[in-house]
Order: structure tokens, then sequence, then C-alpha cells
């Protein structure tokens, strides 16, 4: 059974609606029927529907206004557009404003509605898996380059206006053309998995760990309180990285090296933020890996803020 929210302030359109859904005999509808946007908006935070069916002229909202304040009220459910009339140039507005389709009350075989509905809902999640392939690794799961760079992006925006820093990580695993080479590459991609999983629970829901491609993977950690929490969480890093990985029934030790630098302490854009943080994970790389090494600016003395894994 599809539940639908049926958005429509008028009685006599709203029970013609359910009447056609009901007359359609392949699949069933639980329609929930509400005359105003902040009805169906209070609906939405305590419901899951799978499709809502919108009228543009409503008590609090009008026109295709109604459409977007529904659409970010809840960005995932398809949105058919029902109007009262026919009009080409509003349909494909609509369509443009994101509606999955458009179409004029009363109008058709109860086929045409109910088709639309379960189209609509096809299209939405084909949507919604290209977006996730566009900005996620398939292998890991995590946030990939494209998203990556968005996110810090943002985060460096918030830093200066919330006057608080930022940390950007850039890890490259030791050793890891070692599993590669001696176990296979499906052992490599199990590895992979198994890290992603050890990163994300080395940091706060908040911040994002991304794979940057191969072995290499970053973190943007926001909110700092001081410069040293850093510390804390790459030795963390360090340390759940160096612990062994059981992979294909075989023991198997890696290691990690982390190059960091701190923003807006480190003031650059985005593409020198990454060769600052790559330059310090080399130097982590030189000391035999297992180690995290901070940016040193050109003008500032040798920073202290370095460790290598017991």
């Amino acid at each position: 059974m599809l539940k639908i929210l049926l958005v429509e302030d008028s009685d006599v359109d709203a029970h013609l609606t359910q009447d056609i859904l009901a007359e359609w005999s392949v699949e069933q509808f639980d329609v929930t029927h509400v005359v105003r946007l902040s009805e169906a908006f209070s609906h939405l935070t305590q419901t899951r529907f799978d499709a809502i069916l919108l009228d543009l002229s409503l008590p609090d909202g009008y026109g295709l206004s109604t459409l977007r304040q529904m659409q970010a009220a809840n960005p995932t459910i398809p949105i058919i557009v029902l109007s009262g009339f026919s009009d080409q140039t509003l349909a494909v507005e609509a369509v443009q404003s994101g509606a999955q389709d458009y179409l004029v009350k009363g109008q058709g075989q109860p086929e045409l509605l109910a088709r639309s509905i379960r189209y609509a809902i096809e299209r939405k999640r084909a949507e919604e898996r290209l977006t996730y392939l566009a900005q996620y690794d398939q292998l890991t799961g995590l946030v990939n380059r494209t998203l990556f760079r968005d996110r810090l992006i943002h985060a460096m925006a918030r830093s200066k206006r919330v006057q608080q820093p930022m940390g950007l990580m850039l890890l490259d695993l030791d050793r890891f053309k070692a599993v590669n080479d001696t176990l296979g590459h499906d052992a490599g991609d199990q590895l992979l998995k198994v890290v992603a999983d050890r990163l994300r629970e080395c940091v706060r829901e908040v911040d994002t760990v991304a794979r940057m491609g191969g072995d290499e993977f970053t973190i943007i950690l926001e909110g700092l309180s001081h410069e040293d929490d850093l510390v804390i969480v790459a030795r963390r890093i360090t340390q759940s990285l160096g612990t062994p990985f059981n992979i294909q029934n075989q023991q198997t030790s890696i290691g990690v090296s982390i190059g960091i630098t701190t923003y807006p302490t480190d003031d650059h854009e985005i593409d020198d933020l990454l060769r600052h943080a790559d330059a310090a994970m080399y130097r982590a790389k030189q000391r035999g890996g297992s180690a995290f090494e901070f940016h040193i600016s050109n003008d500032s003395p040798p920073s202290t803020l370095s460790s290598k894994s017991s």
C-alpha cells in the first residue's frame, strides 16, 4: 500500500481524487488529506509518505512558491501537482522546479493518476541513486572527492563566520600496496572498507570522512575548541589503523601517515590547503609512517605538534 499525502483545500476535489484512486484495482492507496501547507508540514514530520499530491492554490500558499516550500520541507518525496486548469507554461515551470508531474484534476482514467504516482516514485528513486553515485564512493560509502570539495568550501566559510578553527587531514595508508600484492585486489578492497569503518569511529558524526581515491582519505573536522583537538583525533586514528586487521582469515598490519593543516591559521584557498596537508603527510611518511605531521608555513618555526604512534 502506498501512503499518499493529498494537499488540497477543496473538499469536492479532494473527494474526487480519493474516489479516482479507490477505483484503481492494481494497487491500494492510503490517502491522508490536509487543506493547508502548515498541516502538510506537520504530517511530514510524523509520517513517512511515498508521494505528495499538491494543489498550488492553498489558504497559506500560492503558485510555484507552494511547490518550493513543500520541497524544502522534504526534498526526498516525489511531488505531483494537481491543478484545476490546463496551463502548459505552468506545467513546464512546475516540472523544472522539481515536480515529477503536472495533472489536471478530474481528467483521465484512474490509471492515469495511479501510474503517474508510481512513475513519480520510481523516477525519484532513480534520481536519488544517481545523486548518490555522483557524491559517494561506491566501495566504502564514504563521501567522494567531488562532494568533499563542496563540503570543504562550506566548512571554510563557517569557520570564519563563527570564528572557530577547522582541521583538514590528508591520510595515506602505509604498506597497502603489499596487501594488494600478496593477498590480491579483493583483499585490498575489503581492507579499504574496514579502514573506512574505523575512520568513522574515530571522528564525530558531524565530521566528514572522504575517500579521495586509491588508499588516500581526507577528514574535515569543524568546530574545534583548540588545535590540540586535532592531535587527539590523529593519535586515535594512528592507533586504530595500527591495530591488525583480519582480512580473508589472515592477520594484516598496516599503518597510516597523516598530514594536517588548520584553517584559518593556514588562510589559503582549498587547493593550497590540500597541498599543505599533502606536504605534511609526506613528511610523516618519511618518518616511517604511523605518524602525523602539521603543516609548517615558511614564516613559522617548526611545529612541535607531530607524533609517531608507539
